[in-house]
């Protein structure tokens, strides 16, 4: 079981430099809502069992069906379309959610700060945190009668392990992809050990059955990518991107000046043209 005490009464507020920051701001709101003791939440769990088993009558699911919000809530559809009762249970299990998610968020933070010296900004380790949290609500069965808590605590864990498993990425690898990634990564450790080298692209698909193509991109995605907006002086004035040679691509101000004089040559040649047609008198006006 999780000792939730040991959260204190609020998170760890960030720095004076944090401060006014979206994680400043995230640490302040998720200290005004209260954790739950394990009374009120054993209370809250009886409620969404009660809500759960008039849902599920209203529904006629299986008896064995289960009390998940994912499932239950998942299976009833507009609930506009059901007697007052299941409308009412339907409300109230989405208000018992909502309190779960509320009074969870400091677990949620606990578990994120414990990854923060690894790389990953701490805003990220608390979106995924969050979406565990999220995931843990969507799929704890009051019925079974342990503690939320407890159950939320495995699934926060797992989604901040991801979250460093992809790294600082800008587009998400998928985690099929990612598990290939740490599977390659774990092949590639053995095979050095055991050859005392660098195994090859080749010896590397041979041992994980695989196209040596398939080994090339799977490295490829392994590398981290780097925003072009990352700061590099201190104040933030200079980003990565501002600091990118273009080479001799022109930039678009040249673009557009040259194609502003092309169409200016075009429509002087074509009033020429016109004079020429109207009288040679006229041809060389200004």
């Amino acid at each position: 079981m999780v000792n939730t005490d040991r959260l204190g009464p609020s998170p760890k507020m960030p720095n004076d430099g944090e401060r006014d920051s979206l994680v400043g701001l995230y640490f302040r709101d998720a200290s005004r809502y209260e954790m739950l003791t394990e009374a009120s939440e054993r209370r809250l769990s009886r409620k969404l069992t009660r809500c759960f088993r008039v849902i599920s009558a209203e529904l006629a699911l299986p008896v064995h069906t289960s009390q998940t919000f994912r499932v239950v809530i998942g299976s009833l559809g507009d609930a506009c379309a059901f007697s007052p009762k299941c409308r009412r249970a339907f409300h109230l299990a989405n208000a018992c959610r909502r309190k779960l998610i509320q009074s969870n968020l400091r677990l949620a933070v606990h578990i994120a700060r414990r990854y923060n010296q690894q790389g990953i900004p701490m805003s990220d380790l608390i979106q995924d945190a969050n979406v565990g949290l999220i995931k843990a609500v969507e799929r704890f069965d009051p019925t079974k009668g342990f503690r939320f808590s407890t159950y939320a605590y495995w699934w926060i864990s797992e989604e901040v392990k991801r979250c460093l498993q992809r790294g600082m990425r800008l587009v998400h690898t998928p985690e099929n992809v990612v598990e290939e990634i740490r599977t390659l990564h774990k092949v590639s450790l053995r095979m050095h050990q055991e050859l005392g080298r660098t195994p090859s692209q080749t010896e590397l698909a041979r041992a994980m059955e695989a196209s040596p193509s398939r080994i090339g991109e799977l490295r490829a995605l392994a590398w981290r990518e780097v925003s072009t907006d990352v700061p590099m002086v201190a104040d933030g004035a200079i980003t990565l991107g501002d600091s990118l040679d273009a080479g001799d691509q022109a930039i678009p101000e040249n673009r557009m000046s040259s194609r502003e004089r092309v169409r200016q040559i075009e429509k002087l040649a074509l009033r020429k043209l016109q004079a020429l047609v109207d009288g040679p008198e006229d041809a060389f006006r200004p």
